[in-house]
């Protein structure tokens, strides 16, 4: 939802000229500014300095289940709560846990299921992470070779989002000797570990080569209906709460992604960047964040010598069908909070992270 007349009025594009406020059939994108220093740690923290919203790039978002959400990146966690204040904004140790975070969903407002490990560092393993302790409670692990030689265990974890107290999570295994991976999702009991197998599909070699030397990454998401929403390299994916496929549309990513509203709503980033009637409007920011923003409002015509990062392009799925949408191509991370998307884009000097809302009129 919009946050009100505030936002509507502080249009403003890099130029320096005020366009007329979004209609009533545009999409608006509005930088969020946090507080980015503290004094103090805990609860006694007080803020130092002016907010900002123009940042390093974040790589691992996730809605904390109250209206805010969570981002992680390399060890930097923020907080922001439903009303946009900075609730929580803090590093931790290069070698802990909390600095391998590789996804992670709201159990609870002050629980997060997440996926630690890269198998570089540290070994894959789902906990559950209570951030007003910050202390995380680790799961037991799948051992390895207990349903035969081919048994690989944990192997590799990917995405996470949580459904009805249970973590659904992808998990690779490799497939010897000559293929090379399957990719699963599996529903995890967070607190026994027990496992259950939903939906199972290969992964081949040459699948997202972009997003190498990692494995080839599959985002996921779920509706409040239980309804499964996978990005994968090759295409969008909808299961039921049991597994069984509803749709599949095909497609080429490297950096699948997809963020899905309680109704089923979903934006999807993938493939090349095609032509659209949709409109995006920057709302508020400042003129850095807005400048960051700039050359991933009309990706299908950003010039070659413009590289941006990552490139997929966004679409919206919804009860009418999929349908390309112009602006924001190659986010790093988003997810559903409070009545519109938080998306992350960009890198190091030019990392923002943009409140996505539908149009109005839709």
């Amino acid at each position: 939802m919009l946050r009100g007349a505030a936002v509507v009025a502080a249009i403003m594009f890099v130029s320096g000229c005020t366009p007329p406020a979004p209609g009533p059939d545009d999409w608006t994108l509005e930088p969020i500014s946090f507080q980015n220093s503290f004094v103090g740690s805990g609860p006694e923290a007080t803020p130092a300095g002016p907010p900002t919203d123009l940042t390093y790039g974040m790589h691992v978002l996730s809605s904390d289940g109250a209206g805010g959400f969570w981002t992680a990146s390399s060890g930097s966690w923020l907080h922001v709560g439903a009303d946009g204040e900075t609730l929580a904004r803090f590093d931790t140790e290069p070698s802990g846990p909390l600095s391998k975070i590789g996804a992670m969903a709201p159990l609870s407002p002050t629980e997060l299921v997440v996926v630690q490990g890269d198998r570089v560092h540290v070994m894959p393993m789902l906990s559950v992470f209570d951030t007003t302790t910050m202390t995380l409670r680790d799961l037991p692990g799948d051992a390895v070779g207990d349903e035969g030689d081919l048994d690989y265990g944990d192997f590799e974890f990917g995405d996470v989002a949580v459904h009805d107290g249970d973590a659904i999570v992808v998990r690779y295994q490799p497939r010897p000797p000559d293929d090379y991976l399957d990719f699963e999702v599996v529903r995890i009991d967070l607190d026994s570990g027990a496992r259950t197998l939903l939906h199972s599909g290969p992964v081949e070699l040459d699948d997202a080569p972009g997003a190498r030397p990692g494995v080839p990454p599959i985002g996921i998401d779920i509706d409040d209906a239980g309804r499964m929403y996978l990005a994968t390299p090759t295409a969008r994916i909808v299961l039921t709460a049991d597994g069984t496929e509803l749709s599949r549309e095909p497609q080429v990513a490297d950096h699948p992604l997809v963020a899905v509203a309680p109704d089923g709503t979903a934006l999807w980033w993938g493939g090349e960047p095609e032509q659209s009637d949709a409109q995006g409007v920057i709302v508020g920011g400042s003129s850095e964040a807005r400048e960051a923003i700039e050359p991933r409002m009309h990706c299908a015509a950003t010039p070659s010598g413009e590289a941006l990062r990552r490139t997929d392009a966004l679409r919206l799925g919804d009860a009418g069908g999929q349908h390309p949408l112009p602006f924001l191509c190659g986010a790093n991370a988003a997810a559903w909070t409070d009545g519109s998307w938080v998306v992350a884009t960009g890198g190091e000097g030019d990392g923002v992270l943009v409140r996505v809302t539908p149009p109005t009129g839709s």
